[in-house]
């Protein structure tokens, strides 16, 4: 479903940990940000097998996107992980979008003195 989209590079199936069958849910990491921009736009909210699909960005959890994609340079510096910040700055464009189609679930009233 997804490599129509672009390369993929990792998936991950949730799984019931008793029964060990899926839960209905993955993680798909495509190679490039392109891709994965593509695949959100071509696969949300259409319907497969009778059921809508839901893509959206995964925001990694900071210490395993800081183990994981921090590499040291000759000078003894890290560099910054670009996928966290990338995922941190769609995860704000999308909050940005529901307060804008939505705007007074997020306003709180204004106190009169």
């Amino acid at each position: 479903m997804f490599s129509k989209f672009g390369e993929i590079k990792k998936i991950k199936i949730v799984v019931e940990p008793t029964t060990n069958q899926s839960r209905g849910m993955a993680f798909v990491e495509m190679a490039t940000l392109a891709a994965a921009k593509s695949a959100i736009e071509g696969l949300n909210q259409k319907i497969v097998d009778g059921r809508t699909v839901k893509v959206n960005y995964a925001i990694p959890l900071r210490g395993e996107s800081a183990s994981k994609s921090h590499s040291a340079k000759e000078n003894g510096k890290v560099e910054k992980d670009l996928t966290y910040v990338a995922a941190q700055l769609a995860k704000k464009a999308r909050n940005d979008a529901k307060r804008k189609s939505n705007p007074f679930s997020y306003k709180l009233p204004k106190k009169t003195i």
